[in-house]
């Protein structure tokens, strides 16, 4: 029996080899992948500012603060009002008795300044600058702790509001001396102003200058 004759030039009956692989189509091309996760932005539309927002939220934490702030130092302020005690006035430095004397209070004691005689006069040592001298007899008692004195202490006012100082040129007799009284003592002596006659009011301090006492001396 006769074999078959080989396919020419070594081809088989069903074609193969690179030449008759089966035709597939080309590829599609795949858009970018930048172009397929960019957002799609909508014309005419503006993106939101949370800026209003945060300024509000801003505002409203301050006025916060600054209300319990206040609502503390309310608190605070409240309770040490509560618990300080709070300082009595000082006393009235001198209380009107009669017209010719006065009670006072000074820092270290207490007592009563009197007017024993008054009298203008155009006579003394030195002749008054002013025409007159205002001479004045007074008596300073203590009534408890120590009242210092000194004539130097006195001083007169005139209706004018101006202040004349102790003369010691205007006064005559027993001159008021200088010295400390204690509790039941009492001095007396005489002061006198070169100034011009009218209403007076007298004027006594203390040794570190603070205003002890005041009394009127009618003309």
């Amino acid at each position: 029996m006769a074999e078959p004759e080989d396919d020419v030039d070594g081809m088989g009956p069903t074609p193969h080899g690179p030449s008759f692989l089966p035709w597939s189509p080309a590829p599609t091309p795949q858009p970018a992948p930048s172009a397929q996760t960019r957002p799609r932005r909508e014309v005419g539309l503006v993106p939101r500012s949370r800026l209003p927002a945060v300024v509000s939220a801003l505002a409203i934490a301050l006025v916060t603060v600054v209300v319990v702030v206040a609502s503390l130092v309310a608190h605070y302020t409240d309770t040490r009002a509560v618990q300080a005690p709070r300082a009595e006035p000082p006393a009235a430095p001198s209380v009107v008795t009669q017209e010719d004397r006065i009670d006072f209070i000074s820092n270290e004691g207490t007592g009563q300044l009197i007017m024993l005689t008054r009298s203008w006069v155009t006579d003394g040592r030195v002749p008054p600058m002013t025409g007159s001298y205002l001479r004045i007899e007074v008596e300073l008692i203590c009534a408890t702790g120590q009242v210092d004195y000194d004539p130097y202490n006195f001083q007169a006012f005139d209706e004018s509001g101006r202040l004349f100082e102790m003369a010691v040129e205007g006064t005559t007799g027993r001159v008021l001396s200088v010295g400390t009284l204690r509790a039941g003592e009492r001095i007396r002596g005489v002061i006198a102003f070169d100034m011009p006659r009218g209403e007076v009011t007298l004027l006594m301090s203390d040794d570190a200058d603070q205003t002890v006492t005041a009394l009127k001396v009618p003309d």
